[in-house]
């Protein structure tokens, strides 16, 4: 077969922090029933509560595109802030420190390429 297909609403959605979004990773979770895709890159669809705040990191070398589905956010790019809504897409290279923070619900979709597990490094785990 030469495409894969997954439902939003077949994938569990997890969370590291109470003060994170959840999340479904969509892509991870097609290599999991057995897939072989996806193979260039990382999908993933985040639900932020108002005030939630995905931790501050960057990507080792990851480029990512997020997609606004709904709400309003603040995003911070290498200390640069500013407003995201519904509709908005937002590309960033890999480097860059990067933080998104919800004014009230929102739901985006991410992608990262390539896909690379563990590409992040967070804020945190520098300073140790």
């Amino acid at each position: 077969m030469s495409y894969s297909k997954i439902n939003l609403d077949e994938v569990e959605k997890s969370t590291r922090t109470d003060a994170e979004p959840a999340v479904k990773m969509l892509g991870y979770d097609l290599k999991t029933r057995g897939d072989d895709r996806p193979n260039e890159m990382r999908f993933n669809y985040f639900y932020y509560d108002a005030g939630d705040t995905v931790r501050r990191h960057y990507q080792k070398e990851q480029e990512e595109i997020f997609f606004v589905i709904s709400g309003r956010a603040v995003m911070e790019i290498d200390g640069e802030e500013f407003e995201i809504e519904a509709n908005d897409f937002v590309v960033v290279d890999p480097g860059p420190m990067r933080q998104i923070h919800a004014l009230e619900d929102t739901e985006i979709f991410a992608v990262g390429a390539p896909n690379l597990r563990n590409d992040a490094v967070f804020e945190e785990d520098l300073e140790e």
